[in-house]
């Protein structure tokens, strides 16, 4: 096949390709990005310290997933429109269900991620990540059907919106070690933003 099947009109930007040995296609979604759909399609991304949440309505059978790099904190990191930060990509994910014929009642998750990749002097990310979701699931009282966080590994997960079938896969050493690099600089950098603002971080 050649042809993705329609998207929905906030996801037409969205990386899609036909994965051969999964017999379907693949949305692509990099940190701070979301993806809901209603398409018989998986949706996947690549984890470290990192988390993303696949949920889905499923009596309506649409639902996708979001990745965020970090919880919340204080100041400027608290605020805005912003995908890389917990608590918008968690709302984000929320409404675009809801928006394209979701019920809120009928929401489940999964939950993956948030692993131990990378030393922060500041803080363990992962593990900030991972109370910051369960607390806000906990509180928005949506179901967890799986959870898989913490460890010391890279992940790829996949995940069938449609089915709510989610799995994931363990990276090997060579795509672990770019997950990890990729990640190192990117807390070298927010923490040299959170010293240059005076923010204490979550």
């Amino acid at each position: 096949m050649s042809t993705p099947p329609e998207a929905l009109p906030n996801f037409k930007h969205i990386k899609r390709y036909w994965d051969f040995s999964r017999k379907n296609f693949i949305a692509k979604i990099l940190p701070g990005e979301i993806y809901v759909t209603k398409n018989h399609e998986l949706v996947s991304t690549l984890l470290g310290s990192c988390i993303a949440v696949c949920m889905r309505d499923r009596i309506n059978h649409i639902g996708g997933m979001n990745h965020f790099k970090l919880p919340t904190a204080d100041g400027n990191f608290s605020t805005g429109n912003n995908a890389n930060y917990g608590l918008y990509a968690m709302e984000l994910l929320i409404n675009e269900i809801m928006k394209n014929g979701g019920n809120r009642a009928n929401l489940e998750c999964h939950v993956f991620g948030g692993g131990r990749v990378i030393s922060s002097i500041k803080s363990n990310i992962g593990d900030k990540n991972i109370t910051f979701v369960m607390r806000f699931l906990k509180e928005e009282r949506i179901k967890i059907v799986q959870q898989k966080t913490g460890g010391s590994c890279a992940l790829q997960v996949y995940y069938h919106p449609v089915t709510g079938h989610a799995f994931s896969v363990t990276l090997d050493e060579s795509r672990s070690r770019k997950v990890k690099e990729e990640e190192q600089r990117y807390v070298a950098r927010i923490n040299q933003e959170i010293e240059d603002a005076g923010i204490t971080y979550f």
